[in-house]
Order: C-alpha cells, then structure tokens, then sequence
C-alpha cells in the first residue's frame, strides 16, 4: 500500500519527464519531417492541491538536441534544435481564473465581447509563440 505522503509526493508539481512532438513546439515548421517526431524534455507538471493554482515553471534552460530534418525534397540534414526544459516549478494563482472573475462584475453584453476577443492561448495558459 502506498502511503498518502507517497502519493502526495509523486503527484505534486514537480518538472515531469515528457514526450513532445517537435511540430507542436515549431508550428511554422510543418513542412518538414522531423525524426525523432517527438523528443523527451522535463516540463512542468503534476497537482497544487487548490484548483485556484496551476503548475507553473519558475527556472528553465535550453537544450540543443540533434535531429533529423527532411525536407520536401527528400534531403535530410542532421539539424541541431534547441527547446526549453523547466528546471523548477512552483504553484501560482492562475491568472485567467483572476481575469475571468473581474469580468463576471460587467454587464451580459460586455462578457461576450470578451470571450470573442479572447485567445486560446490565454484560456489554456499556453505561452504565444
């Protein structure tokens, strides 16, 4: 049986080994095939134990990472690819609860021209690229 403080530990925001696709991280890459398709990199992750918190990173780093890159034309150069890592994670207020609950004070109309303004990326707290 595991314990509670077991369970506790392993689930709490910590850096987590993780599979990312390398498309995800370079969107503008789309023409090209990667290999690997996706690498191993430590991201936050895990629980804060309040739904008012997220697992955020406080401390990253750069690793370069050798690829292959093919292109469209069949050529397929090994090409060196940098990533961030997260080195340290820490639970924060999760700033789009914060601005959500400014909004539910204004009027019907004014909420739904916010949601339409609104981008993905802000609601997921996903960093533009």
């Amino acid at each position: 049986v595991l314990t509670f403080r077991e369970i506790w530990n392993r689930s709490f925001c910590r850096p987590l080994e993780q599979l990312v696709d390398v498309i995800t991280e370079f969107p503008n890459e789309v023409e090209y095939i990667f290999r690997p398709s996706c690498v191993s990199l430590r991201r936050c992750g895990g629980c804060c134990g309040d739904e008012g918190l997220r697992c955020i990173p406080v401390e990253t780093s750069t690793v370069t990472m050798q690829l292959l890159k093919i292109k469209p034309n069949g050529e397929a150069p090994y090409v060196e690819v940098s990533f961030i890592e997260h080195k340290k994670c820490e639970c924060r207020p999760r700033q789009d609860l914060m601005r959500l609950g400014r909004r539910r004070s204004k009027g019907r109309g004014k909420r739904r021209q916010d949601k339409k303004g609104r981008k993905d990326c802000e609601l997921c707290g996903t960093p533009r690229r």
